[in-house]
């Protein structure tokens, strides 16, 4: 599965990653931060984090970095909201690896459910996710940090 099969298979499967996603998150995260994500609100984050997945699955190599910057910025702006609301770094960290596995359970749910003709070529998209779930955790933490930099600036003020 080359990293445009794996794009195809995760756009073909949306509502499977969103509900992958919301299972694994159930019981790791503070009920209130779950709720949330259950939310028009949060379905539109995981919206925008599966388009950023097949978009950077399906980018030439030469935008791959350019791609993985920009899911950050979405991430860390996130995070940034969510931390100002009250969640905690782990409870934020969690989704981003909830999604990061809803992604890659997807991906090899179906690759086992049809002929395997490349095996490398399915372990190649999974690191590619796995990449793309490292720059999704790196704007989590980064977002959170930076909320936590403007909240301890407006104090001192």
């Amino acid at each position: 599965m080359m990293s445009p099969e794996c794009a195809n298979c995760l756009r073909e499967n949306h509502d499977e990653v969103i509900r992958r996603w919301l299972q694994n998150l159930h019981g790791h995260i503070a009920e209130d931060f779950e709720q949330m994500l259950r939310t028009p609100m949060g379905s539109s984050v995981a919206n925008k984090l599966l388009s950023c997945a097949i978009e950077f699955l399906e980018a030439e190599e030469y935008l791959k970095a350019e791609a993985l910057h920009s899911v950050r910025d979405i991430a860390s702006d996130a995070a940034f909201r969510r931390t100002a609301v009250g969640f905690c770094l782990p409870d934020i960290i969690a989704t981003a690896l909830a999604f990061r596995d809803a992604l890659q359970e997807t991906v090899l749910f179906h690759a086992i459910h049809r002929s395997i003709e490349d095996e490398k070529a399915i372990v190649d998209s999974i690191m590619e996710l796995n990449q793309f779930g490292d720059a999704l955790v790196d704007g989590e933490v980064a977002g959170f940090f930076s909320y936590n930099d403007f909240r301890g600036d407006e104090e001192v003020a």
